[in-house]
């Protein structure tokens, strides 16, 4: 009974945040071109250094120490701490702002910067069917590194408008660590290679498929998204810098850069004089 209640109650509260997403996505529905956009059914597939308009940035990223080792029982990794070279290459380059800015509008924001190591078989609700229950939203998956042959994405397609709503079957099995992994129809599967960069709207329904690989995936994965919006569901959506939980440091090295990026959402910006925090 008591598991019930709490089923209720994620329901509950996902469907009124719902409305408020749905609010915001409708009127970035009414400007958006999709001539213009390059991610005109939700994704993209490019390169590393491409998109980011600098070559060799995936081998120094390589050889750097975001690249963790991870041990033979360590299953996944995770950082914050990002060096002040790739936040110049991510702040600067002007296809990725073209590339975000097409899809979410004017207003968009770097939501999230972190390093991702994952080891294949980790046991992981984000395995099973999902959305990340905030409506349109990008997620920039940067593969810097693998070892042996790393778990895909599988994620299904779908052009704009595409509003947000509440998949409750999918939220249960999540709520219940129940794994959906049935197979979907009209579904792509994404695999990796070194350097290889997937751009994709988290509203689309995707999955990660950890179990088909046996290998390690060595990711930053930025995130963005219309800042108006996180700010009126931020606490009650996954969302914010630090995923919502934390201000995360950036270089100080790159103080310029930052305070002047249209990605970087001012207002959440605290600077002192050696040391420059991003978060609610």
């Amino acid at each position: 009974m008591l598991k019930f209640i709490k089923e209720k109650k994620v329901i509950y509260k996902r469907q009124r945040t719902a409305k408020v997403i749905r609010d915001f996505d409708g009127k970035s529905d009414l400007v958006y071109d999709e001539q213009s956009c390059d991610l005109r059914e939700g994704y993209a597939k490019f390169t590393i250094d491409a998109l980011l308009e600098v070559d060799g940035l995936t081998l120094k990223l390589q050889q750097s120490d975001i690249r963790h080792a991870l041990s033979s029982d360590q299953k996944i990794y995770l950082s914050w701490d990002l060096p002040d070279y790739f936040w110049q290459a991510l702040l600067g380059s002007e296809k990725l702002l073209n590339t975000v800015k097409n899809y979410l509008g004017p207003n968009v924001r770097l939501d999230d910067l972190y390093v991702k190591s994952v080891r294949d078989g980790l046991q992981s609700v984000s395995e099973g069917w999902h959305d990340d229950n905030v409506g349109y939203r990008l997620k920039v998956f940067m593969v810097f590194d693998v070892e042996g042959i790393p778990s895909n994405t599988i994620l299904k397609p779908k052009t704009r408008p595409n509003l947000y709503h509440v998949n409750i079957d999918d939220e249960v099995a999540r709520t219940r660590k129940n794994l959906n992994t049935e197979v979907r129809q009209e579904t792509i599967t994404v695999g990796y290679e070194a350097g290889d960069c997937l751009v994709f709207d988290t509203n689309l329904p995707h999955r990660g498929d950890y179990a088909s690989g046996a290998g390690v995936r060595h990711c930053i994965i930025a995130e963005f998204i219309d800042r108006d919006k996180a700010d009126a569901i931020v606490g009650k959506a996954p969302c914010g810098p630090g995923q919502g939980k934390k201000k995360i440091q950036i270089p100080n090295s790159v103080r310029s850069l930052v305070e002047t990026s249209v990605l970087i959402d001012q207002k959440l910006l605290l600077t002192q004089d050696d040391s420059i925090a991003y978060g609610y």
